[in-house]
This record gives structure tokens, sequence and C-alpha cells, in this order.
């Protein structure tokens, strides 16, 4: 690449002898004459230029009897690159033209620009890449080859290659400049805490860092991210501010002469990241995507104070390689590689299994002679590859983007592929007619029509008279006795009456693809390209009839010309395009990192992403993913506008721990007599204020005292006692020794209960999927375990989220479990109503036999509770006495409270858990309003049919799309979600193999996973057994008798059968005599 570069730069010249001897070094096999180029400088010494070697280089591989090709691109060093100092341009005159930065080459000449990565390494587009599309592959070969030995030579022979200090060196002026940015950087600390967490500037720092602590040491770590979010955004301008004084300018050597520069730039070796991470500053340090994590001291490392505001404690290193670091920040700079190090270790058994198990399912697609994609067992699985036929490589140069490339080389293209014989001898005459009949039909609908049918043209006319001749009568399946009569006379009708209707509904006629076969039928091709080629051509007629010199080729050439190079790009007959697919979205899943957490938008809604995210959508397709959620745009009125703030309110659940202010607990001793012994608990509530939080949640104090009054007490009492018989467990545990019968008693226990369990745990497997590789299962196990200890924590929550839904539709049922029937909400109600109306005196009587009521109500509610008052005035506190027997061992009672309230809810809605609402840009440009919510509730939405645009409602559950829009609609929606995975990398995989997985695994008419599930309705039982529990299928198959075609390549391996894919697709005729 340096050599490609510094060889190909203005300013390069070389002798008679020289030029020679690099053109007989690249050219060593070449067989003939060999051509060679006049110099391009005569006086006072015939020189040639680097540019000229190479284009000698090119007219000499290119065959004898083809034409040089033509070729306008880029070269990965950008113009920017070029400029040298503060350029006095000519007003008007353009930086780009005749840049080194833009190639250009004509008849096989190198005219402008220095080939480096973009035009023979690895990338598309490039020279090679070019030559291969219009010459073939033997001849782009020859082309690397020489241009290998070429560059090779020069480097040995003239230029040779070092790399100094000197390269790496920033001038004073620069260093100053970093310094004072390195300093400022330090203040920045206290800013972005304060900025975190909506304080004023006056705050003071104690108070800042209390705020910042108790974000840390709470359950809920959403604020302590913002700090992350916050100091990142800060230090990010900071390092930014750095490397823009340092880096192209503030060097000690510019581009060309800088040979580390040289080098990044033209793609030979490492990156900007790199070169600035010597000379610059190292910058922020991240583990798992987020800064380095605080101890429970508040400290990151020992050397820091506990919450320090400054960005080097949160591993920010201002240092650089250059003039060393210091330990601490190389203690983050170290944890940082060694998680880069355990990342790829465990990554790449997770990518892999997941690989493998998209490889078995997809192992027999194969494309067909007759274009369709059939699996082993001949089900068709698509009826074009992709749903266009075309096959992923060669769709490259049929991007719109390329269409100017083969306009300019249409001679080339002509001569090499010989196209004059081919256009002769066929015919395009079905496709064009085919899309001129499209044309006529959209010139006549232009407003899209909904669907109509003949039978409803018919219905709407007949309707009214048929309901005045059959009166009513019975409905029979669904139907009204009208309906039936109508369906009947249709049915009835003769085939001229019918036709009569049908021609009034007359649909857009099926696109070409679908109705002529693109191999056969010349020019039929997808609507897309169609479009795309027709908008090329007027394009390029008015260029041409703009230029001076017309073109000799004529639009029709061209168009054929574009047609031809589609139909040459359809997929072959025998591909195995299903291990395409799974090797495409195998490979991809491999760079992505396995644990960063991302946050869209302002570091509010978490979403599954990477290899799980993979995992669950491809391998396990199950039914209760982590993170669901449903985002549907809100219309632009100004009533739903309004609506959907109270709509996102209703939506957003509430914690108990969210509307208090305090909690008082009193604690005492009862003893009555010898034998009774109790613990007296009062607690008190103080609930905030109603104002404080009116604007965001969708409750009233009366509510939270009827949620305490009817679930609170009772959830708490059942926890308490949970919790001391554990302890009274534990205690029995301590004081007995175990006896030799104790312990054969437990493990004859534990076989009497394991015999059952193996019954259940074919069952249970088939209910939960537990991967098949032995780290894969023991991650799994232990997330089960993890799983059922929450379980155990947070059972009551559960309970009560149960009882929560009911407390919400119908609170008289609440009551009545209170055996207090309806009296007390009817009292509530009168009481509410009489506060408007009467005065204080005729009011007291009534209210006080309502808080009785209510006060019996909770004392009934458990023998536990001896007393309960609340406050009857504002309904802002409550209190409660419980009385509870004496016990050995003491629990904390607060502990337990506090752990309830913060798990508590009281408000929801079913299946939502956050509702956020984000403004858009939509497709048009406009600004809109998004309703983005966590969790799924499909029905829930689809009341409010009135603010939402439900026609565009979208959901990453893709069971719940499937229930709720059929199995279409979940096929798009797993394209996209893996699509989406990819693209937060910055991966792109070809739409054609994504759709080819998602038909593969909706093909069933249901989402069926890849993994052994999925494997059991496959058809062949030797692919079965090759994937996992070989056992299991081999009995299955064994007992239901089942055999095996040996189609699919697993039974070819097994049995050794030549594979039925690829070459081997096809049988050979043998002539016999």
């Amino acid at each position: 690449m340096i050599s490609g570069t510094s060889m190909t730069i203005r300013g390069c010249f070389f002798t008679r002898e020289q030029y020679m001897e690099l053109i007989y070094r690249g050219l060593t096999d070449k067989k003939g004459r060999v051509k060679i180029l006049p110099p391009a400088i005569m006086k006072p010494q015939r020189l040639w230029t680097g540019k000229q070697v190479v284009s000698t280089l090119l007219l000499n591989v290119i065959p004898e009897n083809q034409i040089p090709l033509n070729l306008s691109g880029k070269a990965k060093i950008g113009g920017r690159a070029w400029v040298k100092g503060l350029q006095n341009r000519i007003p008007g005159s353009n930086l780009d033209s005749m840049c080194e930065s833009k190639v250009i080459i004509r008849d096989g000449e190198l005219l402008c620009g220095v080939l480096d990565k973009a035009h023979y390494g690895s990338s598309a587009y490039g020279l090679v890449h070019c030559c291969h599309e219009v010459y073939g592959g033997e001849t782009s070969g020859k082309v690397l080859t020489c241009l290998a030995r070429l560059f090779t030579a020069y480097l040995q022979l003239y230029r040779g290659f070092t790399m100094g200090v000197e390269d790496i060196l920033v001038k004073p002026q620069a260093d100053r400049r970093r310094h004072q940015i390195i300093k400022e950087s330090t203040r920045c600390g206290t800013k972005a805490v304060r900025a975190a967490f909506n304080m004023p500037e006056t705050a003071s720092c104690e108070e800042v860092q209390g705020k910042w602590q108790d974000a840390h040491l709470h359950k809920d770590q959403r604020d302590f991210n913002m700090v992350d979010m916050k100091f990142k955004e800060e230090v990010n301008n900071y390092s930014n501010e750095i490397n823009k004084a340092c880096m192209p300018l503030g060097l000690h050597r510019s581009f060309p002469e800088n040979n580390l520069q040289l080098m990044v730039q033209s793609g030979a070796k490492g990156s900007t990241v790199n070169t600035m991470q010597i000379s610059c500053l190292l910058g922020q340090i991240e583990l798992e995507g987020r800064r380095p994590p605080l101890m429970a001291s508040g400290k990151s490392l020992p050397c820091f104070q506990p919450y320090d505001f400054s960005p080097k404690s949160g591993g920010f290193v201002t240092g650089r390689f250059l003039t060393g670091i210091r330990p601490s920040d190389f203690f983050f700079h170290c944890m940082a590689g060694r998680e880069g190090l355990v990342d790829t270790a465990v990554k790449t058994s997770r990518s892999g299994y997941l690989q493998r198990c998209i490889i078995k399912h997809l192992e027999g697609l194969v494309v067909q002679y007759d274009l369709s994609v059939r699996d082993s067992d001949g089900s068709v699985v698509q009826f074009l590859y992709g749903e266009d036929g075309l096959d992923v490589p060669r769709t490259q140069f049929l991007q719109p983007k390329q269409f100017p490339f083969i306009a300019e080389n249409y001679e080339v293209i002509q001569k090499s592929k010989h196209i004059d014989e081919v256009l002769s001898k066929i015919d395009s005459q079905q496709a064009n007619q085919h899309f001129s009949a499209i044309k006529k039909w959209q010139a006549k609908h232009q407003v899209s029509l909904p669907r109509e049918g003949a039978f409803l043209l018919y219905s709407q006319k007949k309707m009214a008279r048929v309901r005045e001749q059959t009166l009513g009568g019975e409905i029979t399946n669904g139907r009204d006795p009208a309906t039936l009569q109508l369906q009947k006379m249709w049915c009835e009708l003769d085939e001229k009456s019918q036709r009569k209707y049908l021609k009034r509904t007359s649909k857009c006629p099926d696109p070409s693809l679908a109705v002529w076969r693109p191999d056969v039928y010349f020019a039929s091709v997808s609507e897309t390209f169609e479009s795309e080629v027709e908008n090329y051509i007027s394009e390029w007629n008015a260029q041409n009839s703009s230029n001076y010199i017309r073109s000799e080729l004529s639009c029709d050439r061209l168009k054929s010309l574009l047609h031809f190079k589609w139909q040459r790009s359809l997929c072959d007959p025998g591909e195995a395009v299903g291990l395409l697919a799974a090797q495409s979205i195998g490979e991809p899943s491999t760079q992505m990192t396995l644990n960063t957490f991302h946050f869209a938008g302002r570091g509010e809604m978490n979403v599954t992403l990477g290899i799980p995210r993979l995992r669950e959508i491809l391998m396990i397709a199950s039914d209760n993913i982590k993170t669901p959620m449903m985002t549907v745009p809100v219309f632009n009125t100004k009533k739903a506008h309004k609506k959907v703030k109270r709509l996102k309110k209703q939506f957003t659940q509430v914690y108990l721990a969210e509307v208090l202010q305090k909690v008082e607990v009193e604690e005492s001793l009862c003893i009555e007599g010898k034998l009774s012994k109790h613990r007296l608990y009062q607690i008190k509530f103080y609930f905030l204020p109603y104002e404080y939080y009116r604007a965001e949640k969708c409750l009233k104090p009366r509510d939270i005292l009827h949620f305490m009054e009817t679930r609170f007490f009772k959830i708490l009492l059942e926890i308490i006692k949970r919790k001391s018989a554990k302890l009274e467990s534990f205690n029995m545990v301590n004081t007995r020794k175990a006896t030799r019968k104790d312990l054969d008693g437990s493990s004859g226990e534990s076989q009497e209960n394991q015999a059952p369990d193996d019954h259940n745990a074919e069952e249970e497997e088939a209910g939960r999927f537990v991967d098949g590789e032995a780290d894969e299962g023991d991650a799994d196990a232990t997330d089960a375990k993890r799983r059922e200890n929450q379980e155990e924590e947070v059972d009551y929550e559960s309970e009560e989220e149960n009882g929560e839904e009911n407390g919400e539709e119908n609170p008289e049922e609440e009551e009545g479990m209170l055996h207090d029937d309806k009296q007390t909400e009817d009292v509530e109600e009168a009481d509410q109503h009489e506060d408007n109306s009467q005065t204080n005196k005729g009011k007291r009587p009534k209210l006080e036999y309502s808080t009785q009521l209510r006060v019996s109500a909770v004392m009934s509610s458990h023998p536990s509770i001896v007393n309960y008052t609340y406050d009857t005035e504002n309904e802002l506190w409550c209190e409660v006495s419980l009385k509870l027997p004496l016990m050995k061992a003491y629990f904390d009672l607060s502990s337990i409270l506090k752990s309830l309230m913060q798990n508590t809810v009281i408000h929801e809605t079913k299946g939502v858990t956050r509702c956020f609402l984000n403004e858009n840009t939509n497709k048009k440009g406009e600004r809109e309003f998004v309703l983005n919510t966590e969790g799924i509730n499909l029905p829930e939405l689809f009341r409010y049919a009135d603010l939402l645009d439900l026609n565009r409602l979208y959901s990453n559950d893709i069971h719940a799309m499937a229930k709720t829009y059929g199995i279409e609609a979940a096929l798009r929606v797993i394209e996209k979600e893996i699509k989406d995975v990819f693209a937060v990398y910055g991966i792109e995989v070809d739409p054609r193999h994504l759709s080819l997985v998602a038909d593969y695994m909706c093909f069933e008419g249901v989402y069926k996973p890849l993994n052994r599930f999925g494997m059991q309705s496959n058809s062949s039982p030797l692919q079965q057994m090759t994937f996992e529990t070989s056992y299991k299928f081999l009995k299955d198959a064994t007992m239901m008798g089942a055999h095996d075609e040996l189609r699919s390549p697993s039974a070819c391996l097994v049995v050794g059968k030549v594979v039925r894919g690829g070459t081997g697709l096809f049988d050979l005729k043998q002539p016999l005599t």
C-alpha cells in the first residue's frame, strides 16, 4: 500500500533505465512484445511518472483482443489530506478537480489520483474489482500479481521505508494548547454530575456528592447511569478538542513525508485511534460500554477519594504513549485490555454454537432449476431466491451508483461478453408489454383504492332489496338470513353477469417477476430495478443532449445492456443458498462485542443487543423476551397530542416507594402473663402531597390509601410470616446434630422425589430450551438458579400484581374479600358527594361512620393487626399496629418494609412497565411524536385508535406480532430485528440472506426456533441425529418406523453419497451405444 501510494504520487519520476526495469519486474511472465508509453517529460531529460508505470502494466495485462477500461473512483486518502497550508484558491475553482484523491483511468491509462487500499485492497469497486467485472477472474488475478511485484520492486530498489520518533512528535505550540485543555478538563466533573441530576449551579459539592452516593447505592441504577453518560459527553468534547489541536496540522511532519500518517491514511496498517493514543491522549477508558465501576466505598481505585469529581478517577486518561502514563491510568488501561481478551474468549463459543445451529437447519436449501429455493425433501421455501432471484456477490454492479461505470465501459463489455450475438437472439417483448400494462393501470388508478371484489360490488347493489324481502330470522354461523340469501344468489348468477362485475374490479397486474421467469424471458426484472434503470436513462439522455459530442450508444442499447447484466446476475441452480445465509449471519456475529449495554435516546430504554438478542430471535424463538417494547406514532393533531400525555401517565407503573415521604417504625415489647409475649410494631406511613406526583403519575391519595388497606398490609404480614418460618428452620438446624438415620432418610427422600421429576423432565424440556453445548448449558443453569432465587424473593410481587389488576377493574370485589361487602365503597362514594354539598356539621357523623367501617375492615382482614388509623382530612398518612409473637431470632422490620416498598406496584397497565414520548422525523421529513412502551399489551393500544396511528404500530415481540397480525407480519419483523441487531455495530447483512432465514423459520405457518425443537419437524432422521441428542432422535425414528430418503446433505455424508447441491445437483445421461 505504502509503495503504491508513494509511487503514484505527483512528482515521482523515473529515467528510462529505471522505467524499463520496473516494467520488466512487473511483467516477468509476459510473452511477446511489451507496449510502452512515451515519456511524460522530454526536456531536459526524458522522464516517466510513477502513474505511467502502472498504466503500462495495465495495458499489457489486459488481453490483446480487448479494449482497455475506463474508471472514475475515489482513493482512500481524502482530499483534505493533500492540503498543504492555507490555500489561496482562485475564486470559483473546485478543490476536488484534478485532486490526488480522485482516481481517473481512461483507456487503461491512470491520469489522476493515487492508488491505495481502495483500489487494490479488499474493497468494492476498486481497480481490481472492476477488472474482474469486465474481463473476468484471470485478468484481475494477473493485475493483482503484477502490481504486487512492481510495488515490492519499487520499495526494494528506490524507496525503502522507515519510521522514527519524528513522525509522532507534536509542535510546541500544539503541545501547549494540549496542556491547557487538559487543565480545563479537570474542572468539568461537578458540572457533569449537576447536569445529570438537574441541580442548580449554586448547589454545594457536598450536596452533589450526597445525591451521587444515593444514586450509586440505589437499587435502580438509572440515575447513576445518567452520571456516567454526562461524564462521557463532557470528556469526549475535551478529547476531540485535544485531537483537533494536535492531529493533522500540529504534527512535526505533515502527511506525505510523515511515514506513520502515510501508513494509516493509505490503509496499510493502523488506524487514526492508534496515532492519537501515541501523540495526543488515551482518552476515556470504557468497560462494558461504561466508565470503570465504583466500589462499595465510592472509589474507583483505592488511590482516589470517594465520589471524586475529577474525570481521571473515572478512567479518563490524559497521558499519551509518547510521554508515558501514570500508574492509576495504566491500571485502568489494563482493565480495558483484559476485558477485550476475556470477551474474545467467551464470545467465540457463543457465536460458534449459534452459527452451527443455523447451518444444520439451513444446510439443505438449494436453488433448483426452476429458480425456486427448496429444502432437501423438495418443500418450497421461496419461489425466487431472496425475492428477486439474484446472486448476492453479483448484485454489486447492479446498484444505481455503478450504472455510469457500465455505460462508460459499454464497448469494453460489448466485446468481452459478446453482447451483440446474445442480444440478437433474445426477445424482451413479453416483459416490456407487462411493464407497460402495469404503468397503464397505475396511470388510470392513481389513488390507491382499498381492495374491491366482484361479490362486494354485487352485494352493495342488491343488499337493500334482499333485506326488505327477508325479514329477521336466527343467525347461523354468524350470518343473518339476508346475507346467506345474497351469497346463494351470487353463486347462481350466470358467468356473463359475473364477468360484468369482475371487469369493474380489475386489480393491478402482478409484477413481471411473478409472471415471467427471469431466466427464460429477457428483461423480466424486479420493479425497483426497472424504475432505477428508467431514472438513470432519462438522466443520461439529458446529459447526452447537453454534451458537444453525442455518444454512439443509444438508449435502447444501454437499457438492454443493463437488463443483460441483471439476467447474468441471477443465482445459478445448485447454489447452496442456505449455507451462505447461515455463514452471512454467523460470521459477523463473531465481530459483535458481547456485553455492550446500549441505551436508545437519553439512556432510558434498555434494549437487549448483540449475541443474546440473536439467540433470542433465532435459536430460542422465546415467548417472553427480555426487553419487549412497542412503538406507535401519534396522530399530528392538537387533540391527540394533549390526550397522549395523559395516556403516557396511565401506562407508567407506580411503585409505592415513589409516593412515600417517610415511614416511622416504633417497636415495643408486650408481656401479658407468663405465656403470651409479643412484639408490638407501630408503623406510620407518610405519603407525598398530591402536587408532587400529579404531573407524572395517574394516581390520587385516595387510591394509595385504598391500596394500603386492601392489599399492602396483607402482603407485609405474609412476608413476615415467611421470613420468621425461614429463621425458625435455621435455628432448628443449628441446635440438633444430624444422626445416621437423618442422612439415610434424606437420601431416600431425595430418591423418592426424583422419580416423579424424571417423568416431568421431558415436558419441562419442551417448555424451556437448554442449549446443547456444555458451557451453554452451564450458563443457562446458573441463569435458572438465579431466576429461582429471584422468584423466592419476589414472590409477593407477582401475587400483588395479580391482585393489582383486579384492584384496577373492580374495587368492590376487593372489599368483598374483606367480609364487608359493598358498604364501605358506597359510604366512601356518598362521603365524597357530601364533601361538596353539605356543611361540616352534617357530614361529621357520616364521616365517622365510614371511618369506623374502614378501620374495622382493615382490622378484621388479619388477626395480627390490632389497630389502624388514617388521615381523614387529606388522606396523607396512615398508621397500623401489628402484634407479632416473640421469637428467638430477631429480624429487622424496617429493611423488610424498605425492600417491599421498592417492589410493590400500586398502579400499572397490564404488561407495560414504562412509557416514553419521543419526537422523530418520519419518511416525509415531518416531525412527529412516537409513543414507546417497555412491555407489551397490544389490545390495550387498540383502544386508542383515535390518538395513535395503529397502521404503523411495531413491536419487537415476534410471537405477539404473529398472533395479532399473522405469520407474514412476523416474518418481516424477524428480518427487521436481525438487521437492527447488526446495525448497532455498523454491520450490514444482505436482505436476501435474512429473508431466506426468516422464510425458513416461518414456513410451517408458525414461528419455529432453530434448535432441537425446530429440528423435530425435519423429514430426514439422519439430519436430526447429526444435530444434537442423537440417541433421542434415533429412538424416535426407530419406534415410529421413519425412513430417510438420503437427500439431505447430512444423510449423504453419513452414507458417503454425493451431496445434491452445486455440481452434484444434476445427473449425467450416459450414451450406452
